[in-house]
């Protein structure tokens, strides 16, 4: 699929998201695999609201090549591209319900998730 094509494509998907309630304001992001790099959502950006002409084309080092700067968690989603070579894109949202359940196991000296440094299982 040409650029053109995934970013119109990235710009239906989230919207979708944002209007089943499933992200809110600028509380998520998507990536997707390209032959030279990787397309984006913009930083900040709310994704009832995104423009294809704007998403993030980075490079295949990771350089803003067009479009507004890239979401903060850039870096996050190079890291699972490179866990999983296979993987075509990334979804990754701030989803009310899933931030509220992670808030709920947060502890005193510990980070969200954990009670001091051993993982807390949900179950």
């Amino acid at each position: 699929m040409k650029p053109t094509a995934l970013a119109e494509a990235i710009v239906r998907y989230a919207r979708s998201m944002y209007e089943r309630g499933l992200t809110h304001g600028s509380t998520g992001n998507i990536s997707v695999r390209v032959d030279d790099g990787w397309l984006m959502t913009p930083t900040g950006a709310s994704f009832g609201h995104l423009d294809p002409a704007r998403l993030s084309r980075l490079g295949p080092n990771g350089e803003l090549v067009s479009g507004d700067a890239p979401t903060k968690e850039a870096v996050l989603h190079r890291a699972m591209y490179d866990a999983r070579p296979g993987t075509g894109a990334v979804v990754h949202l701030h989803a009310t319900h899933s931030v509220a359940v992670s808030a709920s196991f947060a502890s005193p000296g510990g980070r969200n998730g954990t009670r001091g440094s051993r993982p807390t299982r949900i179950t």
